[in-house]
């Protein structure tokens, strides 16, 4: 039996609570009722924190953990001591709380789903939200300064062509060709190109 369960090979490898955990599945598996008393007092306090952070309720949590168990027996076989049996435990706990999530999203009313979307900014938006600025602002400075005056006129004070063209004493044409220079060279600035006068 012990080879069923991969321990001779690395049994002098192991940490010492690992090999006892794992004669301990090994023995509740050969139905020894001791044994998977002992490693259910082992494993269920862990086991039962983590499904309760991640269902949210205890009841939930009481329901993954004697699931978990349920697997823990059907599968003791296949355990390979690579990792410790709690840890391969409380993987099957987050699992299950997984699967539970899923299923309760697929039930859920997506008008429900909806109202539960946190509108604020995320934090990689507001990372990238602060590259972009960087970025543009790197931009305009490269523009010359006719052309970032138009432009921030344009786009930031909102000014039409007849005000610019007075704050500037240019021609309403002139303004318009500024402009459309300003903003051709702006976006070969911000894809990576190199603007030249």
């Amino acid at each position: 039996m012990a080879a069923e369960f991969g321990l001779p090979a690395l049994d002098g490898l192991l940490p010492r609570a690992w090999r006892s955990d794992a004669a301990l599945l090994q023995q509740a598996h050969a139905g020894t009722r001791a044994a998977s008393d002992e490693l259910v007092r082992r494993l269920l306090p862990q086991a039962h924190a983590v499904a309760w952070r991640l269902t949210g309720n205890r009841a939930d949590a009481e329901d993954v953990v004697q699931e978990a168990f349920c697997r823990l027996w059907q599968h003791a076989p296949r355990f390979e001591p690579r990792a410790s049996v709690s840890t391969w435990f409380l993987t099957i706990v987050r699992n299950l709380c997984m699967d539970r999530f899923r299923r309760e999203v697929e039930r859920a009313d997506p008008s429900v789903l909806d109202d539960l979307v946190d509108p604020a900014a995320t934090p990689e938006q507001h990372w990238l939200a602060g590259v972009r600025s960087a970025r543009l602002h790197e931009a305009l400075e490269r523009l010359p300064a006719r052309q970032r005056s138009a432009l921030m006129m344009w786009a930031w004070e909102e000014c039409d062509i007849a005000a610019i063209a007075r704050e500037l004493g240019l021609a309403e044409n002139a303004v318009h060709q500024l402009l459309f220079r300003a903003r051709t060279r702006l976006k070969t600035l911000l894809s990576g190109g190199d603007a030249h006068d």
